[in-house]
């Protein structure tokens, strides 16, 4: 289970390695051998969304995502808890809404394919609804958790 638990992280860092190493091969070949990739394009747009999609679930994971609490630091315990437990709410309704377009853009560009390799769109635009239910999936964990610690008096 722990490499489950993880393996957002790990997805994360194989596809960022992946766009590094490609890079320095483009770079490389390009100014060194003078006998340029054309392929590299197509592989590294995919690459970064898989990789920003990834990366997002593995920050929201840990709750790493930028929050401003400029004004909810000044209401008390309870009701900031309230309040985490709406955005939350509100957090899970976006990303599944975003994950279901994501979904249907994918299943749209079915007959639509990369130039140079010939991949479907589809594997490409997967990452947004994958990326977006993964964190939609976090996010209701992470309310139910808070749920569970303020039913029991926690913080």
């Amino acid at each position: 289970m722990g490499f489950l638990k993880n393996l957002d992280d790990w997805l994360a860092k194989l596809f960022t390695l992946a766009i590094v190493l490609i890079t320095i091969l483009a770079v490389f070949m390009r100014y060194i051998l003078n006998d340029p990739l054309q392929w590299v394009e197509e592989v590294l747009i995919a690459l970064y969304l898989w990789a920003i999609m990834f990366g997002a679930a593995s920050s929201m994971k840990v709750r790493g995502h930028v929050s401003i609490d400029a004004l909810v630091v000044f209401l008390p315990k309870k009701v900031q808890r309230y309040v985490q437990h709406l955005n939350d709410v509100l957090g899970i309704v976006v990303l599944v809404t975003f994950g279901w377009l994501g979904l249907q853009l994918a299943m749209a560009a079915d007959d639509k394919i990369t130039p140079i390799l010939g991949i479907k769109y589809t594997y490409v635009d997967l990452a947004v609804p994958v990326g977006a239910f993964w964190m939609a999936l976090y996010l209701l964990l992470h309310l139910v958790a808070d749920i569970r610690a303020s039913s029991k008096g926690g913080n």
